[in-house]
């Protein structure tokens, strides 16, 4: 660190500083320790020290994810940490909040732990912040959002696909007048699911009956349905663009005035089977295996490119698309 410190001219304290990511540390500085980082090879000495194991068990990892309680999340960590186990690695796990700032401050505390690898679900829009972890040694690996201008690996479902499944099967069964219903697009899943159904309609012809991006959470689900149902000319289906919605989409349609409006949601769910609504499904704990399983790649020291792994999604009939009315008969 000493030699870094002399080669940037600046003190060991700020080395340190922007190994970990600390604000407050000038463009040009910053740019001018990373690049004799990068010259001179520095790694700290517990990174030394863990990349010489040949072994790679006994480590840790770190997973930082958007929401803890969502059910989603539980699934891919729950898949991330078998693998983490089978190869004797402790996980650690937190949770953002969707909050950027906490984000980055987690993942530096991650870092300060000195631990082997991080699978990291992004609520940032920039990642470059991170380059100074990648140059001392640490392995990252992106899940369910990717990273952006960042070479590092990364696992997504194919979430335009899986909206553009959603949207064949509610045309198959003869409805052109297709809503949608979900949340902000500046998230990567919500715009990717938003360009899958407007780009199917499209193929077809046709324009969505009405887009709406603020159904932040169920109640809120409730209220844009009904009021897309209470309007003079309504929808006749509806695709829902994540699950936790499925419960206020199913509860507007069922007290409308259209009970036979279709239904059709992103992603499975116990509420979307008991209520019989048709889905397109995302294999979650393959997601989260497949991203430990690229994780331990990299420790184990493979160089390749980094690499994008699209997993399929599933569509999963259960009668809702001809009308929610029927399927719940």
């Amino acid at each position: 660190m000493r030699d870094v410190a002399t080669a940037a001219a600046v003190s060991v304290k700020t080395v340190s500083r922007v190994v970990h990511n600390y604000p407050f540390i000038s463009d040009d500085v910053r740019r001018r320790v990373q690049a004799e980082i990068r010259r001179l090879g520095f790694r700290p000495n517990g990174y030394a020290v863990g990349l010489r194991r040949t072994d790679r068990t006994g480590g840790g990892i770190g997973v930082l994810a958007a929401d803890l309680a969502d059910p989603f999340y539980a699934a891919m960590i729950s898949a991330i940490e078998e693998v983490s186990t089978a190869r004797s690695f402790t996980t650690l796990v937190a949770g953002s909040g969707e909050d950027p700032a906490r984000e980055r401050a987690l993942l530096t505390s991650f870092v300060e732990r000195r631990l082997d690898g991080l699978v990291v679900v992004s609520a940032d829009h920039e990642h470059e912040h991170l380059r100074p972890y990648l140059d001392i040694g640490t392995r990252i690996v992106f899940a369910d959002r990717p990273p952006r201008r960042l070479p590092v690996d990364c696992v997504l479902a194919g979430h335009a696909d899986g909206a553009a499944q959603a949207v064949r099967h509610l045309l198959g069964q003869g409805h052109t007048a297709i809503a949608y219903v979900g949340h902000s697009p500046a998230v990567h899943t919500a715009a990717e699911r938003l360009r899958g159904f407007r780009a199917e309609l499209g193929a077809a012809g046709l324009e969505p009956h009405a887009v709406r991006t603020d159904a932040t959470d169920s109640a809120a689900a409730f209220r844009v349905t009904a009021e897309l149902l209470a309007a003079g000319t309504a929808p006749t289906a509806i695709f829902a663009d994540n699950p936790r919605l499925v419960g206020g989409v199913a509860r507007a349609i069922a007290t409308s005035r259209a009970p036979r409006t279709a239904l059709v949601a992103f992603d499975d769910s116990e509420l979307a089977e008991v209520l019989g609504v048709t889905v397109v499904a995302q294999d979650v704990r393959e997601l989260g295996g497949e991203a430990a399983r690229l994780l331990f790649a990299r420790l184990d020291g493979e160089r390749s490119r980094p690499r994008q792994l699209v997993l399929p999604t599933t569509l999963i009939p259960r009668g809702s698309g001809e009308g929610l009315g029927v399927a719940l008969r």
